[in-house]
């Protein structure tokens, strides 16, 4: 494997942003097992366990350690923040404001610096996961499928999804754009690939009620 940290912007997700981009319930998520893949710098695994939700991450930036993982996310939002202008066009109602939206990302990457251990956070790289069959109830992806549709071939889509309803028995994926929500104002405006793997694995593309990018405000929801 040849990874270069600096090739990778860092940034975290919190757990009230996980509720909404997956359409979630906490009380729901106390009787499973779940799966955040990947993990990144998100909160969403340190909220959780407090609790009670049994919640693992899982990412190919892990083989790093804590000190090097927050000096990255660090410089990675002050580039994000640095400027805030390609914001315009998006809709606070979920943030209320750009410094709200910054708060997530700061408060995420502390929370998970504070909490990375190799028991709740296990390196691995899709499409292989090192889980056995079964050992989620949910398996949730933000920010990577589809996003990176000009960079991630069909063939990697299929085989992750497929790795992860190995391991889980329920896969949920936001977003279902392109990162720079090239297609927001046309009929068919996801990913291409969003249409096909939902159509392959017998998924459901569902309206979650948050919507920070035009028209993004949609997750595929697919059950082994």
């Amino acid at each position: 494997m040849s990874l270069q940290l600096d090739d990778f912007l860092i940034t975290g997700r919190t757990f009230e942003e996980y509720m909404a981009f997956f359409d979630l319930d906490a009380e729901t998520m106390k009787k499973m097992r779940v799966l955040d893949c990947p993990s990144g710098a998100s909160s969403f695994i340190a909220e959780a366990k407090r609790r009670g939700i049994a919640a693992q991450g899982c990412d190919i930036l892990y083989c790093y350690d804590r000190d090097v993982l927050r000096a990255q996310g660090e410089k990675s939002i002050e580039k994000i923040y640095a400027d805030t202008s390609w914001m315009a066009e998006h809709n606070f109602a979920f943030y209320h404001s750009i410094e709200r939206h910054k708060e997530h990302r700061v408060g995420a990457l502390e929370l998970f610096c504070s909490d990375y251990n190799t028991t709740d956070y296990w390196f691995a790289e899709l499409p292989k996961l090192p889980y056995r069959d079964d050992s989620f109830d949910l398996v949730l992806s933000s920010h990577l499928l589809f996003v990176y549709d000009d960079r991630l071939d069909e063939a990697f889509y299929e085989a992750s999804i497929a790795e992860m309803l190995r391991i889980g028995k329920e896969v949920r994926i936001f977003p279902l754009v392109d990162y720079k929500n090239s297609r927001a104002d046309e009929t068919d405006n996801f990913s291409p690939l969003a249409y096909r793997m939902a159509e392959k694995f017998g998924g459901e593309i569902l309206d979650v009620g948050f919507e920070f990018q035009k028209n993004a405000g949609y997750m595929l929801k697919i059950k082994r």
